[in-house]
């Protein structure tokens, strides 16, 4: 059985270039998005010559292959006039380009369930290979837009108000940072500080919102997970809550208000064993299904899949990476939790600075104070968490003081810090 092409398509693509050489920089093909190894071959020649802004007629083309020894292996000069009389409406590459790029794309896909049969017959895992060839077709990817139509998109977008994700889950004090759209951030705090919690608390507003944040919970399972989401819901004490007879029956009720409206928000979470594998595949998915934004918890639980590494820190390497081609590939928000090491940077990881978007890190504020940039902040009385954005390719790094509300699970914004 052939694999999917369109020999027309190609040579209209070829043939339309051949006649008006301005035409190859204008379209968005790949040597491999070609079926025919000769139109492979043609059109990496017609990129370098362009490249190079070589003159380009049938002549100087004829020329350039045959002086590179490419031109017998195209099929000679026959085949170049052939391609160029055959082109008689130049000015339909474009819709010629699309047909070659479909056929390209679904090759692809059948390229990679074969992949994902071989694995399982194997007696490998082939999941998330599968799952990424089924779905990944499905997701919305504005960078196939042609950049002009890119253009009127973000100033259509800015003038409806609608550039960037970020603004529905985010509290006051984050909001600061104003609309941000396919980012990857990363938050990192010492162990008991309140990241999940602050995760939770994102993830329920966006669904107040009627926003879609899938959550991959590595670390923790949905059990563990309930009472810290029953808490902030419905705003009780979940200490009180889970000693038996000290739960007044208001708490009771709002607990089941609030266990209620988790059941309403439909809030997506996925609390298995997962390699950086698994995730994109998962990912793939939830973005087929209209995610708005991607939460992993976290970085540290993520495994190795079986491959081998020399160094954790090459391993998380890699997984930064691939969450950063993943955010690209996706185009949606992509937010992790981490761990921080001794020198407050994310544990493990040294391309994190490079790949990700935004760092935010949260700590608790001791008795004595901490230091930012040369600056005290005092401890305020209250369970006091410090939030600093590390980095932030918008340019803006606000320092905010909040309280953290253990036994409800909250943050609440308390003042920004002049630092």
């Amino acid at each position: 059985m052939n694999l999917p092409h369109s020999p027309e398509d190609e040579m209209g693509v070829l043939g339309s270039c051949l006649l008006d050489p301005s035409r190859i920089g204008k379209i968005e093909l790949e040597p491999k998005d070609f079926y025919d190894k000769r139109n492979q071959l043609l059109w990496e020649s017609l990129k370098e010559m362009f490249a190079e802004n070589k003159p380009m007629d049938a002549l100087t083309i004829g020329a350039w292959l045959k002086e590179n020894d490419r031109l017998d292996e195209l099929g000679g000069y026959d085949r170049l006039l052939r391609l160029q009389s055959d082109a008689i409406v130049p000015h339909h590459s474009q819709h010629y380009a699309e047909g070659v790029k479909k056929a390209s794309k679904l090759r692809s896909e059948i390229d990679t369930l074969q992949e994902g049969l071989a694995l399982a017959y194997g007696g490998e895992s082939a999941s998330e290979r599968v799952i990424s060839a089924l779905n990944l077709s499905n997701v919305s990817r504005k960078k196939d837009l042609p950049m002009f139509e890119l253009g009127n998109q973000f100033i259509d977008d800015c003038i409806e108000g609608n550039v960037g994700h970020f603004d529905w889950w985010c509290d006051e004090w984050t909001q600061k940072l104003g609309k941000m759209s396919s980012e990857l951030m990363i938050l990192h705090a010492p162990r008991s500080t309140g990241k999940t919690a602050m995760m939770l608390q994102w993830i329920v507003n966006a669904h107040r919102a009627e926003k879609r944040t899938p959550l991959a919970s590595i670390e923790m399972l949905k059990p563990e997970l309930m009472p810290r989401l029953i808490g902030h819901c419905g705003q009780v004490n979940t200490y009180r809550m889970r000693t038996r007879g000290h739960a007044t029956p208001d708490e009771i009720t709002r607990s089941r208000n609030a266990n209620d409206e988790i059941k309403l928000l439909e809030l997506c979470v996925r609390d298995k064993g997962m390699s950086i594998d698994d995730i994109r595949g998962w990912a793939i998915s939830e973005a087929r299904d209209g995610a708005d934004a991607i939460f992993i918890d976290n970085l540290l639980s993520i495994n190795d899949g079986g491959k081998q590494y020399d160094s954790k820190t090459l391993m998380y390497d890699d997984f930064i990476r691939k969450l950063r081609d993943l955010r690209d590939e996706l185009e949606v928000p992509i937010i992790l939790l981490a761990h921080p090491n001794a020198n407050n940077e994310v544990a493990w990881s040294k391309d994190v600075e490079n790949f990700a978007d935004v760092i935010l890190f949260i700590a608790n504020v001791p008795y004595n104070g901490v230091e930012i940039n040369g600056k005290v902040i005092n401890h305020k009385g209250y369970d006091h968490v410090i939030a600093r954005f590390q980095k932030n390719r918008q340019g803006i790094s606000p320092v905010a003081s909040l309280e953290f509300d253990k036994e409800r699970q909250t943050f609440i914004h308390r003042e920004w810090e002049d630092v």
